[in-house]
This record gives structure tokens, sequence and C-alpha cells, in this order.
């Protein structure tokens, strides 16, 4: 990369959409500090205690934006294990809220 500029997207676990319960996006977050798959997880608990996690069409499965770790997708989001008990603190994780009618 000698005389290239540096840029493009990087795209890693810990950012996540902010919305409120119309369903609105209001901002997000984003926590770095650990494995990107602690730090999803870490988002994902922020979010829901501030009460802004009210998904409204996430790529997950179940409609959320929760981590999908490889082999859990057909659709490119697949994030490699990072090798600790993530997917088993995934488990524990708070669902999100369904959005006002």
């Amino acid at each position: 990369m000698v005389g290239q500029k540096i840029g493009g997207i990087n795209v890693f676990g810990g950012g996540l959409a902010l919305y409120n319960k119309d369903g609105t996006l209001l901002g997000g977050v984003g926590v770095s500090g650990d494995s990107s798959c602690a730090d999803h997880n870490i988002a994902w608990r922020l979010r829901h205690i501030v009460g802004l996690d009210y998904v409204t069409a996430g790529v997950a499965a179940d409609g959320s934006d929760q981590i999908i770790y490889m082999g859990g997708t057909t659709g490119g989001f697949g994030h490699t294990d990072c090798g600790h008990t993530e997917q088993s603190v995934v488990a524990t994780l708070p669902a999100i809220r369904p959005i006002a009618p």
C-alpha cells in the first residue's frame, strides 16, 4: 500500500443501529476494546438498557441484527467464531423489542 490511499469500509461486530419504539433510526452505538464478538454482545446489552432496540428488519433469521456466526447464514453476513464463549453468551441476550403498532 506504499503510495496508495487506504480506503473503504471495515465492518466488524460492535456497531449497532439505535431504533425507537416507532422503528425510527436514531443513530448508532459502537463498542470496541475486546474481540469483535464480545464487542457486539456488549453493544447489544447497552442498546437494550437504553431502550433503543426496536429493530425493524435485521439480517438474522429472527429479523434481529444479532451477530451470525459462520455456518449459520447463507446471506454473506457470517462472522468467524472468536474462539471464546461468545456463542453461548448470544443465547442469553435479551430479545429485540417489538415495534409499536
